[in-house]
This record gives structure tokens, sequence and C-alpha cells, in this order.
């Protein structure tokens, strides 16, 4: 039988008969192709049942031939299924699964991002790697950043209906969540319900017949309804922020603002116990500066993107085709700005749940006890730990964050280095020509310009993600407080600076 015509029989009894598909792919071997069909299988048969054994024999094969071919977005998206149905496959028992899947998911985050990213790859693998990269975070609580991944999935493929549905699904979770305008929010449930119901076949494709089946289901309760086309009335800035999801508001996708003020997610309250000391509790400055750090580094990238700063020198041509100048150093400067909130968010984090040492608290270390001498994973601090068994799902989502950064394999690690080169080296960005590398004296890192706006634009989505994920944590947290406190407490809410301040409400 002919490879394609085997692909297809064994993909169509996938969906009929997955123990079936499993037995007769563990019979296949031959050539190279026949043994990567052999591993989709496997893997795709193993993950509806839960076969942890037959998709640790294809994730096996998987790696074997990406070893062989390390660039190969193909190669690296599939060994990434693999590994995040290896996540799904284990036993959940409670908060723990987290931490025993943790090298599966990590892994797994890199290879998506890393085919996603791709400029070669086609934007097929890049819409559907953009698309199981959003589904992993979301298994781990980090619905902000699903729903940018999805966005962008839909950007690389706008008919990719398991994104669409994908992205209504995280709108839902923030409605139930209690965050975001409950009209818009519903309008984009509608609009993407829309899109799903009419572009069933790339989810067929995608996902096979149960993944049909299963979206559906989700569905059935949406009114479908079509977008309005209405143009945004807004200056340059504002439609920049629009476009790319970039608003510090608790509704999260994009749409057109009333109030000049539309930067709005706030922490409303808190509870005090009664009797506690006067004042206004520090969490209220301390989301006040997190969202003024922000903006400003959010304006920054806007400007630098559009050279609107003023050049006052003229530079030496190191003839390398690096660009040099005032606008350069502010695009390094926006993304250093907008990775140093996510420390103080880790601060803030420590801080408001009275954990020791929130002071010197990075976004790194800040949730883990200190290690011991030669200890390899990392234990969370007693009063974190707490925390999350007791379902705060946004805290957790700060620490899976914390573990991308941190770790050499994390997709977010290049953040980190960027950021180091920029604070206490020296970072060139280059037009043409060069895109990476490190100079002889290892002082002076080179980078691609476009590579490197473009990570910074996604440092700036993941800055906002981890603002609203703090918002959040502090939110479940008081939600809990007040439903299990005994005795008197006061919930103090605070007005408005520009209330108080008589620039506005």
């Amino acid at each position: 039988m002919e490879l394609a015509a085997q692909a297809e029989r064994l993909n169509r009894l996938v969906d009929e008969n997955p123990r079936e598909a499993i037995r007769e792919a563990l019979d296949l071997s031959g050539n190279i192709n026949i043994d990567l069909l052999k591993a989709a299988i496997l893997v795709d048969a193993g993950g509806l049942l839960k076969d942890f054994d037959s998709i640790s024999k294809g994730v096996e094969i998987f790696r074997f031939v990406v070893g062989k071919c390390e660039e190969n977005s193909e190669l690296n998206y599939n060994l990434a299924n693999g590994l995040h149905a290896l996540a799904l496959s284990t036993i959940y028992e409670g908060y723990s699964w987290y931490g025993v899947t943790e090298k599966y998911r990590l892994e797994a985050r890199q290879l998506f991002y890393k085919a996603a990213t791709d400029a070669e790859a086609t934007p097929g693998i890049r819409s559907q790697s953009f698309t199981n990269l959003g589904n992993l975070l979301w298994s781990s609580y980090r619905w902000v950043e699903a729903y940018d991944f999805y966005s962008q999935a839909l950007e690389k493929n706008p008919k990719n209906a398991v994104a669409s549905s994908g992205a209504l699904k995280m709108l839902r979770y923030a409605l139930g969540q209690g965050l975001g305008d409950f009209e818009l929010v519903k309008a984009e449930i509608e609009h993407l319900a829309s899109h799903v119901n009419q572009n069933i076949d790339t989810i067929y494709a995608y996902s096979g017949e149960y993944g049909v089946n299963g979206i559906m289901d989700e569905i059935t309760d949406i009114r479908p309804s079509k977008k309005s086309d209405q143009e945004i009335q807004a200056d340059s800035y504002e439609r920049f922020v629009i476009k790319n999801n970039l608003t510090l508001s608790p509704t999260i996708h994009s749409h057109t603002h009333s109030s000049e003020y539309w930067d709005n997610i706030n922490v409303s309250s808190v509870t005090s116990p009664s009797g506690s000391e006067g004042g206004v509790p520090e969490v209220f400055a301390m989301v006040n500066v997190l969202k003024s750090d922000y903006i400003l580094a959010r304006q920054i990238f806007f400007h630098a993107c559009n050279d609107h700063f003023n050049e006052t020198a003229n530079y030496n041509d190191t003839l390398d085709y690096a660009s040099y100048g005032v606008n350069q150093s502010a695009l390094a400067l926006a993304q250093r700005s907008a990775l140093d909130i996510l420390d103080k968010i880790a601060v803030a984090s420590l801080s408001y749940l009275s954990v020791r040492g929130a002071k010197d608290a990075s976004m790194k270390n800040a949730w883990f006890k200190k290690p011991e001498k030669g200890q390899k994973t990392r234990e969370f601090d007693p009063v974190v730990a707490n925390e999350i068994e007791n379902g705060n799902t946004a805290l957790l989502a700060l620490t899976e964050i914390s573990r991308d950064l941190s770790n050499k394999q994390g997709f977010l690690s290049i953040k980190q280095s960027s950021r180091n080169s920029s604070t206490h080296r020296f970072t060139v960005l280059h037009d043409m020509g060069l895109s990476g590398g490190k100079g002889t004296s290892g002082c002076v890192e080179h980078f691609d310009l476009e590579e490197f706006t473009r990570e910074s634009l996604h440092t700036l989505k993941l800055t906002r993600a981890a603002v609203v994920y703090f918002v959040q944590m502090v939110l479940i947290r008081e939600r809990r407080i007040s439903e299990k406190t005994d005795g008197v407490t006061v919930p103090l809410f605070v007005p408005s600076h520009e209330y108080i301040r008589g620039g506005g409400d």
C-alpha cells in the first residue's frame, strides 16, 4: 500500500478504533517516512486513550529524527505534540501534576514556539504551532498568553477554527472570573462562534472527528453573529495598541474605548481584618506603579518602532550592516523595561502574600525554596504552595512564566539573555546581514532588528499578561478570604486617583 493511502487509513482508524490503530502502527517498519507515520499514529491514538507507553514510543521516534534534523519545524511541532500528550496522559493528582509534568510541558512549549516563529516554516505549521502552544499554556491557566497565541494562529491561517474556538474559550473563562465588559466580551464570543461554524473543515483537518465533536459541543449554547465593521476612531498610537492587543484592560481582546483612561484593570478592594492599622494597603500603590511602568514601556516601544525620537548624534559605521541611534537604544530600553516589570510583579506577589524576603525577589526565584546542594528540582515556598493548592490558578500561571524564563529550555529564556545583554553589555541591532551571535570579546551581542522588534512586542504581551495574572491572583484570594473568614471583616474600597486629584472620574 502506498504511504499516503496507508496514512489516510490509519488516521481514520485513530478516530474509529484508536486501540486497533496503535496495534497496527506497532507492526510498521521500513524507511524514515514509515517510522514517522508510526510515531504520529502512536502519539495521536495514544493521546485519545491516555496510553502513556504508546505515546512514549512515538516520542522516542520523533526525538531520534529531530536529533538529525533539528531545524525542521514540522518535526519540532510533532515532537512537541508528543510531549504535550505525555503530560496529558499523566494521572492528575492535584497540583503536584504540574511538577511531575514540568519537563514535558517546558520542552513542548519551547518546540512549539520555535516552529511557530520560524519564518521558513509553512503558514499551516506556524498556525498549528501557535494554536497548540495556546492549548499548552491554557493547561496551566496562562489564559491571557493563550488568547494572544490563538490570535497569532489566526493571522497565519485566517480559517483556523481550532484557534478561534480556543480564543472563544479564553473569553468565556474571563467572564466566569468576573473579568471584562460583559457586552464587549459577549459580542466577541459570538463572532468567534460564527468563525468556528464557518470553518469546521479546518477543525477536522487539524484535530479529526474527535476534535470536531468536542469543539462543536462547547459552542452549542452560543448564538453566532458577525463582527461589526465599524472603523476604529483613534490616533496612530491607540490603533497600534488595539491592533496588537496591548491594553491593560480586563476586557482582554482588542476593542475601541469610550474613555481616555482605557488601561483600566485594577484591584477594586481588599479585605482588612477589623482593628487593623489604617491607611491604604501597599498593594494599591504596587498596582499603580506596575501599570504606569508598563504603559511607559509600551509608549517607548511604539515611538522607537516609528523613529519618533529625535537624533542628535552621528555614529561610526562598523561596516557590518548594524543600525545605531537613539531609536535603536529606545527599542532595547523598552524590552528591558518590560522585563523589569516582571521582577516587580514577583515582589508585589510575595509582599501581598506576606512571604519573607519579598523586596529581594525576582521573577526567576520568588516562588521557590532555596535549593539544597545538589538538588535539581525546585520546590515551592510553603506559602506559595498553599495558595496554589487552595485554587489560586493565577498564581500558578505566574510560577509557570518563571520556569520558562529561568530554564535554558524555556521558550522565554532568550528574553532573559537579551535583557542581560542590554543591561550589562552592548546590544547591536542589524537591519541586514547578521542575525545573532556574540562579538569576539563576548561583550557585544548582535541581533537581527526585525526579530528583536518582534520579540520585544512579545515581551510587552507577556508583561501585560503577568500584570493581569497578578490582579487576578489578588481577586481570587480576596474572594476566598471573604467567603471563608469568620468574624468581622471590612472590605476596603479605594477611590480613583484621577477623581481625588481632580482629573476626572
